[in-house]
């Protein structure tokens, strides 16, 4: 009989934002342990929350055993491999009087919105260990700021957006990049109707076709990319992966629920173009003899299934400005959007700007876009860039679509 032993920590500050004032708090501290025992072709799973008896839970799994649940048995190489954050993004006592002065701050640079919602400082370690002798311990911090902004007396729930996400916290770089938003918000801006680059958060890019990705929905023939895997299938300029790198995913574990670990921790789905890989677990990959891409996900008390932890695609540009030179849509807030069986995507976009050379010039009125899938990470896909001048910490990707007024 073989063994894997998870353990998940996960601590957490989380500061409720109502008209620019913190008026409460939430503090979560969550612990799980799991175990899965094989033999005989089949897992045994038990799980707890709070602090784990390892070898209660053991007994548990075996006992389990007796479901038969069938599932391959493949722990793979011993290893030891740790990677844990850096230093404190901000001690507890100080963190809601910092953020306190930082919206003081934002609501004297933009005093015509109102700002809600949420701000976490988390920290969070994962633990995997087999019987087969492999050890893997991930742990790291993520501050994220996500603010809904009301243009004051709009009657509308909210307007806009302002979000960021680090391993620090930089007040003045956030300032400067919420300013241009709010500049821009208030010039309104205009564009006639045809094809233009559009530019949005790489992860909202690619999540309405993500599903295509799937192992399951690949080998049932119902994945728009059935039967390419291996083949040329978009744009050389496009390469996505999976990110599971705490360099960019902060705070993000760099094995999967299986103890899977990717050559710098970001499994490729597509590679310049070429169909590389499909979201698995080990069972799917073995039952429909596919690759294992190793970004299983788990409950902590069930099996493994399939999982994705953030979008990557291989920035082909340093700038926006390099990237999408000219005038340029900027997509903030789009709801409601879906495709078709056949790929064809279209969304109403209820938050836009319009950009000239990488820069927010305007706020546009209410939109319609549209794109065909292949076409979209084809021909129309212009590439992607992290960490522009003005956008620190976003990956950004830029494909032509048609756009219309709403």
């Amino acid at each position: 009989m073989e063994k894997e032993f998870l353990k998940e920590r996960e601590h957490s500050v989380t500061l409720n934002v109502t008209a620019g004032r913190i008026d409460s708090y939430r503090e979560l501290e969550r612990t799980t342990g799991t175990v899965r025992v094989y033999d005989k072709g089949c897992i045994g799973v038990a799980g707890c929350l709070g602090e784990p008896d390892e070898e209660d839970l053991t007994g548990r799994a075996r006992e389990a055993l007796a479901f038969g649940i069938p599932y391959p048995c493949d722990l793979g190489e011993a290893a030891e491999q740790k990677i844990e954050g850096g230093e404190e993004i901000i001690p507890i006592p100080e963190f809601i009087p910092a953020m306190q002065s930082f919206l003081d701050r934002l609501g004297k640079m933009c005093p015509k919105f109102a700002f809600s919602n949420k701000i976490t400082l988390m920290d969070q370690r994962s633990e995997y260990r087999s019987s087969a002798g492999r050890h893997l311990l991930s742990s790291g911090r993520r501050l994220d700021v996500q603010l809904l902004v009301q243009d004051r007396g709009s009657g509308n729930l909210f307007d806009t957006f302002l979000g960021w996400t680090g391993d620090r916290f930089d007040p003045e770089g956030m300032l400067e990049m919420f300013r241009k938003q709010y500049d821009a918000f208030y010039t309104p801006a205009d564009l006639s109707p045809g094809r233009y680059p559009v530019v949005a958060e790489t992860s909202s890019v690619f999540s309405t076709f993500l599903r295509h990705f799937t192992g399951d929905l690949y080998a049932a023939g119902a994945s728009l990319l059935s039967g390419r895997l291996g083949q040329k299938v978009f744009s050389d300029r496009l390469t996505l992966r999976d990110d599971m790198n705490p360099g960019t995913a902060f705070g993000a574990c760099f094995f999967d629920a299986e103890g899977c670990v990717s050559p710098d921790f970001r499994p490729a789905l597509v590679e310049n173009g070429v169909l590389k890989g499909l979201l698995t677990t080990k069972k799917t990959a073995g039952q429909y003899g596919l690759p294992n891409l190793g970004t299983a996900s788990a409950p902590y008390d069930g099996v493994p299934g399939i999982g994705f932890h953030g979008a990557y695609a291989e920035p082909t540009a340093r700038s926006l400005r390099k990237l999408v030179p000219g005038r340029a849509v900027f997509l903030d807030v789009a709801s409601g959007g879906d495709a078709t069986p056949e790929g064809h995507f279209a969304t109403p976009v209820q938050m836009a700007y319009l950009m000239e050379d990488g820069q927010l010039v305007g706020r546009l009125p209410e939109l319609n876009m549209s794109g065909d899938f292949f076409r979209m990470f084809g021909e129309d896909y212009l590439g992607s860039v992290r960490d522009d001048p003005q956008w620190e910490n976003y990956m950004l990707s830029a494909v032509v679509m048609d756009v219309a007024k709403a």
